[in-house]
This record gives C-alpha cells, structure tokens and sequence, in this order.
C-alpha cells in the first residue's frame, strides 16, 4: 500500500506534529513524513522532531523558511501573519524538490501563499475534496470560529455562551479556515469551566481523533485517485 510524502509546517511546541510523527511510526497513520518547515529559526517543533529521529532511526529534515531568512522583496509590504513571496516561492520549491504528495499544516501560525494553494490546496473547482492535496487543523467549529486561533477560539466560546464546543479538520484553500471541513468532532461545554480548561479538552480530543481523521483522508484520497476521480 502507498504511503503518501508528507510534510509538516508547524511554528510553536510541535504537539500535534510529534503525536501525527508518532502515530506514523506506530503504524496508526499510514504515511512517510520527511519534512517539517517552520517560520521561526529554532521552535520546539524542531526539538520534538530531532528527538525522534534518535529514537526511532527516522530522517525528517527540519528546515526553516520565515521572513528572517527569506524577507520581503523591494517594495514588497507583507501583512502580519502572512508569507513573504520570497518565503511562499521557497516553500514550494522545497516542496516539489522532495516529491511531497501531502501537507499537513499543524499550528501553523502564517497563511499560505496563493502559489502554494494552487499547487496543493482546494480550489473552487474542485469536485472533491479529496483533491486537495493540504489540510488543516483547528481547535473550533468552523464557520463560526473562523479566523481565530489558539485559545481565542475557547474565549470566543465562552463569551458567546455556546452550547457546544470541537475542532475540526478541512482542506485549506486562499482565505483564513475557509476551505471545505473534512471531519469535525464537537461536545457540550460546561458552564462552570474557564477557556484555558475548555482549550484542554479540545487538545485531549484533537490528540485522540487526529491519527484516525487523517488515515480516514488519506484512505478516501487513495480511492478517489484510484476510480479515476469519480467519487
């Protein structure tokens, strides 16, 4: 069985990163990871992926391509949060060097460049979601918690009185969490709790269902590829 090349762009702890690395190596998640592309110069995504490496004898490359290294051009004004062209260019370079079939964004904190989004993410006419080629997770229900992150994703919970809280994972296309949802999981709130304990939960949850929503992805893409783009 095909397991797709997978790169990982990250920018915090790497959490999530190591628990998909795990799951791949236990054998949960069918797939070779081989890069993880971060912003920042030294993240503790870094460090997470270095370790296993040593423990398991596994090769990921760990490169970083942010502004600092690959800033703006002439006369080029980058909003926050957002890629430099010299950055998006850099990315998808490394990304079709290494032959990389799927790309997993996991708290990645910058929007993706259009250039990349053509190559790998959903676009509008697409029949299917399972040719998109990026994916993305986030710790809300969308579309209601669309363009936060973090735990302002849980505040924006609490504050609003909300029933019911989840997360989610979706096809990332040109805007901010705008791309068709793949899988959700949700669960009452409780009233008495604070955002900080709600983000907990949502981490707990995040971290038992993403090997089995993103094996359940790469299953239903691998049969889609394989009728002839027929699902």
């Amino acid at each position: 069985m095909h397991s797709p090349k997978v790169a990982i762009l990250a920018s915090g702890s790497g959490t999530t990163a190591e628990s998909f690395i795990s799951s791949c190596v236990n054998g949960e998640i069918t797939a070779d990871v081989a890069l993880v592309i971060s912003n920042h110069k030294d993240p503790g995504v870094f460090e997470k992926v270095r370790r296993l490496n040593d423990q398991h004898g596994l090769n990921i490359e760990c490169i970083h391509i942010g502004k600092a290294n690959f800033p703006e051009k002439e006369g080029e004004k980058v909003k926050y949060g957002f890629q430099t062209e010299a950055e998006e260019e850099k990315i998808l370079q490394v990304l079709k060097e290494n032959d990389i079939e799927l790309v997993l964004l996991l708290g990645y904190m910058k929007r993706v460049g259009p250039k990349i989004v053509d190559e790998f993410g959903w676009l509008p006419n697409y029949e299917s979601v399972y040719k998109s080629r990026m994916i993305n997770t986030h710790p809300g229900l969308l579309p209601e918690t669309k363009g936060l992150y973090g735990l302002n994703v849980q505040k924006h919970v609490i504050s609003k009185g909300l029933a019911v809280a989840g997360h989610c994972l979706f096809a990332v296309d040109d805007e901010y969490d705008d791309g068709p949802v793949i899988s959700e999981h949700s669960f009452e709130t409780d009233p008495t709790e604070d955002a900080e304990e709600l983000f907990e939960r949502v981490k707990e949850s995040e971290k038992k269902y993403l090997a089995e929503d993103i094996q359940n992805f790469i299953d239903k893409q691998r049969e889609y590829n394989k009728i002839g783009n027929n699902v």
